[in-house]
This record gives C-alpha cells, structure tokens and sequence, in this order.
C-alpha cells in the first residue's frame, strides 16, 4: 500500500480506512476526534459523525470501519440537485453547532489574540486582510467583541458530504476537526463548495453574527480567528495555497455583508 490515505469497500455495507505508513496513528486519532465531537455535538448535531464498528491495527498502521455511505451525485445535472438538496441540511447542522459554542473566557480571547496577530504579521497577506485582523484584535482588546470557540469539522467541502443509507447527511475525514474550533470558517468554506448564493450566505452570517454576540462584525471575528489558526499551523501546506484560501474566504463573507 503507498502512503497515501487508503480506504477499502467491505462489500456493499462497509469501509476500511487504513493509516499511511508514513503517519500509522493517523486512522486511530480520527476515531478519537470522531468520538470527542460526537460527544460534543450531542445526539443531534452528531448525527453526521458516523458509528465506528471496529478499530486496530495492521502491520502497525491503525484502521477503523464505518458503514458505507454514498457521495453526493456526479453528473452536470444530478450534481446540481445534490448539492441543492443538502444545502439546507448541511446550513441547518451549522446552525446547531454554533448553538454549543463555549462561554468566553481568557484563555479563549488570548488564542484568538495570537492567531490575529498571526495574520496581522502575515507579509504574503494583502493589506486589507492584514488591516481587518488588525481592527478585530483592538475589538477584543477593547471587550467591545468576544471570542467563542465552537466544534469545527476543519474541511467542509462536498468530498467529504455523504449520504447515509437511510438519506441522512454524513461527515467524513474528521482528521482535522476539533471542539475548540471557530465558527463561520466551515460555513465559509461549505457555501464556495456548494454554490450557496450570497443572499442566503448573508442571511447564515447575520444568525450566526446575532449567536456570537455581534451580527456585523462577530463574523469577521471568527472567519479570521480561523485562518490565523491555521496559518500558525500550515505544517505541509504551501503557503500560496493559504494565502489563496484566505483572500478567498475574506472576500466572500465581506461580500455577502
């Protein structure tokens, strides 16, 4: 097997996903967020985290099963009723999920304090990205914002949305996903994935704005708390490609204010 991430079919009920040798952990500290966010969520927002049935080890890598789910449709056609038909089912499950944000705290404020900065130091970050991080720290300093961290799935693109046998939507690749994470990057993320006009991405970032405590700038707080996070953390991922994710995610929540 190569060191890529590899996942068998188990017959028509079933899949196996085994850890790259590279990383032979991998699969066993997913099942682990999967049962931390499963726990976190609470029995309706975990519905999309999937049953694990079994878990151990091969040749020293880890595996786990989990049923077999379908991808959403293929096809020009199908595609665009796919993604229309679980488009309320994914903005609903966010919902859910900023409704179990944590309280603020110190040590919350503090990381997205440092995350900012991250951005605000960032050179290969346009101006009015570095300018918006920098506005949002004084926000936080001031106690005029506050910082809430939320579970995060970390890489909601349609890949990774599946259908269950009984219809309902499922979650896949939990690798990244924790329950200190931030609110509207997953919401960001999800609406460019499935072509979510901005109209009801404005309406999505008003509620979640409202739940966080300011509907205008509570967004741009959280959106930027995230990207900060991950620039401190890009590990193997191309600088570029963030910057590109960045400008991206930035244009797209100011555009739908």
């Amino acid at each position: 097997m190569a060191d890529a991430q590899t996942v068998y079919r188990l017959g028509d009920a079933h899949v196996l996903k085994v850890s790259p040798s590279a990383f032979p952990d991998a699969s066993a500290e997913e099942v682990e967020r999967m049962h931390v966010l499963k726990q976190r969520l609470g029995e309706s927002a975990g519905r999309v985290v999937l049953d694990v049935l079994g878990q151990g080890r091969v040749q020293g890598r880890s595996f786990f099963i989990v049923p077999h789910c379908r991808p959403l449709a293929t096809g020009r056609i199908r595609w665009r009723l796919a993604r229309w038909g679980v488009r309320g089912e994914l903005l609903g499950w966010l919902r859910e999920v900023c409704l179990v944000a944590d309280a603020p705290d110190a040590d919350t404020q503090a990381e997205f304090l440092t995350s900012l900065a991250a951005l605000e130091q960032l050179d290969a970050l346009p101006h009015d990205l570095r300018e918006a991080a920098r506005h949002m720290a004084q926000r936080l300093h001031a106690g005029t914002l506050q910082a809430r961290h939320v579970p995060m799935h970390g890489d909601l693109w349609t890949a990774n949305m599946m259908r269950q046998r009984d219809g309902r939507l499922a979650l896949i690749d939990w690798g990244g996903a924790t329950p200190r994470g931030y609110a509207i990057y997953g919401l960001i993320r999800a609406a460019d994935s499935l072509g979510i006009p901005r109209r009801t991405l404005a309406r999505e970032l008003r509620w979640h704005g409202e739940r966080l405590g300011d509907a205008r700038e509570a967004p741009m707080l959280h959106l930027l708390g995230a990207l900060g996070h991950y620039a401190r953390h890009l590990g193997e991922f191309p600088l570029e490609r963030f910057v590109q994710m960045a400008q991206r995610c930035h244009h797209m929540l100011r555009a739908a204010q």
